[in-house]
Order: C-alpha cells, then sequence, then structure tokens
C-alpha cells in the first residue's frame, strides 16, 4: 500500500506537468495560466456552496434522528474535492470537479463504504471476544440491577438494509 501511494504521489506531478507544458505549447503559457486559475477559483466556489448544502444535509439527518454517515462521507468527498481543485493541474481539476457531480460522488462514496466495511469484517473476523467474568462462577452481572432501574435503549444499525431494528 506504501508503494502505491508513492508512486501515486511521483506519477502524477509528472503527468500534470508533462501536461501543462503540452498545453502551453498547444496554445500560449497565458491561456494555460488563465485555465489553472480559473479553474481553481470556480472549484473553491462550487466547493463551498456543495459542502454547505452537505452541512445542512448532516444537521437534518441529526435532527430527524437518522445516521449523518452518508451525509458525513459526502463532506469528507467534497473536502478532498477541494484539494484536488487547490492543487495545480488539469487532472487533479478534473478528478475534483468530477467528485463535486452528485452521482459520481454517491457512486466513489459507495465503493468507499463497501471497502471500509469489508476491511472492518474481515478484521473482526479474526477477533475473539473474552468476558471478564469466569465461567466457573454462577456471578450473573444483570441480577444486580434493580427491577426498577432504566435500561438504556439500544439500537442496531445494519449497514447494509439501511434500517434501525429497535431492540
Amino acid at each position: 500500500m506504501f508503494f502505491r501511494f508513492l508512486i501515486l504521489f511521483a506519477m502524477v506531478p509528472l503527468a500534470e506537468l508533462w501536461l501543462l507544458v503540452w498545453m502551453t505549447q498547444r496554445t500560449s503559457l497565458a491561456w494555460t495560466i488563465l485555465l489553472v486559475i480559473s479553474t481553481g477559483m470556480i472549484g473553491i466556489s462550487l466547493v463551498k456552496w456543495q459542502g454547505m448544502k452537505a452541512w445542512q444535509q448532516v444537521q437534518a439527518d441529526l435532527a430527524a434522528g437518522k445516521s449523518p454517515s452518508q451525509s458525513i462521507l459526502s463532506g469528507v468527498l467534497i473536502l478532498v474535492a477541494g484539494a484536488f481543485l487547490l492543487t495545480p493541474g488539469l487532472i487533479t481539476d478534473t478528478t475534483g470537479f468530477l467528485l463535486l457531480i452528485p452521482q459520481i460522488r454517491r457512486w466513489v462514496a459507495a465503493a468507499v463504504q463497501k471497502r471500509f466495511v469489508g476491511r472492518v469484517v474481515r478484521s473482526a473476523q479474526g477477533s475473539v471476544w473474552v468476558s471478564s467474568f469466569s465461567s466457573r462462577t454462577q456471578h450473573d452481572p444483570l441480577s444486580e440491577i434493580p427491577d426498577t432501574a432504566e435500561l438504556p435503549n439500544v439500537r442496531v444499525v445494519n449497514p447494509d438494509e439501511r434500517k434501525i431494528d429497535h431492540s
């Protein structure tokens, strides 16, 4: 994984530089600079607008009692798009603008979420939870709770079904 990032961080700037030189040769230095500056300014204004919409969606999800995970992930991708748009270059600008398209952002968010959930499930499969109570003792910690005590409300969220099961 480290070497993939190393290659990525080495190759993308080289490709960006080559593309900017190629564009300058085809047009002019002034047009190339104007394009880089204008895409950055337009992109940042779009990032600000969509970022505010994502923040409002997070607040609406929280107010409705829904999980804001999708809205938060969308906001993170908008932030990544902003970082790409601030980086001078045509490849990063194109990637940033693509991430600002809601349909593409949803697709990327679903792919990121699927990969993350898969990694968590794979790492949890090898984990074993061991109770701190010995199997030799018959002590039940729940028996110490009085009947009048208010038990916590537990919600189980299944990310595959996108439904909340109240137990």
